[in-house]
């Protein structure tokens, strides 16, 4: 029988993207869900992922404490865990950790892999610098028992509790997303919720910028995206 995963994706133009491709190649059954309804029980799964949102951290909002529950739920039941942007702050929170407003890091920049990352089931192998997508305006602290995975001047961009992994940063995000936005910001349709193209649009984004930078960091983040999958399938299983 196949390991499977429940996946809460908070809005639909935010899914698991270049990992999801991988994992499936892995073995993995994804259940994708919305936590704008109940959520299944995780008991049931091999694992939980919990997806980027336009929501933040500190919102009293029904969707999140979903979203949170279910992290609990599944840190109670020792299931891997794995969180993206969103999904990691509330992740963090839930492992006694913080989350904090920060400087918005928007687009592409690069991130520092720390001394216990060639050792880490996920990012072993990875580049010590490379660049990747980044969309917050929230980070999160964590805590002291936690192993510090990547970081950037900003705030730590992933760290390891256990079977719980947090990414800040976007490794999820493929050439084909970022394509979308740059044609969102052109005014064009490019198949992404009007509120996620004005985020970024606020902000002074440029697709042209987006574009290049993502072409350029490809090939890395295809491998590192591989290397999350494995090592969380590896988990699961």
């Amino acid at each position: 029988m196949r390991a499977s995963a429940l996946v809460v994706q908070s809005d639909p133009d935010k899914s698991l993207g270049a990992i999801a491709d991988e994992l499936i190649r892995a073995g993995v059954r994804l259940d994708v869900r919305s936590p704008d309804r109940d959520l299944p029980a995780v008991h049931g799964y091999a694992g939980l992922i919990v997806l980027p949102g336009l929501a933040d951290p500190v919102d009293d909002d029904a969707a999140v404490h979903r979203a949170r529950e279910a992290i609990h739920h599944a840190l109670r039941a020792e299931l891997p865990v794995l969180g993206l942007c969103l999904g990691a702050q509330l992740l963090v929170q839930a492992l006694g950790g913080s989350v904090f407003r920060c400087p918005p890091e928007l687009g592409f920049g690069d991130v520092f892999a720390s001394p216990a990352a060639p050792a880490d089931p996920l990012l072993g192998g990875l580049p010590e610098q490379f660049s990747v997508f980044h969309a917050h305006a929230f980070a999160f602290e964590p805590p002291a028992q936690a192993q510090i995975l990547l970081t950037n001047d900003v705030c730590v961009q992933a760290c390891r509790h256990g079977d719980s992994w947090a990414f800040q940063c976007h490794p999820e995000i493929s050439r084909g997303w970022v394509a979308g936005l740059a044609a969102g910001l052109r005014g064009e349709d490019g198949g992404l919720r009007a509120a996620t193209t004005d985020f970024f649009r606020r902000n002074g984004v440029s697709p042209e910028q987006l574009e290049r930078e993502a072409r350029l960091a490809d090939p890395t983040l295809r491998q590192i995206a591989r290397g999350i999958a494995n090592g969380f399938a590896a988990r699961l299983a």
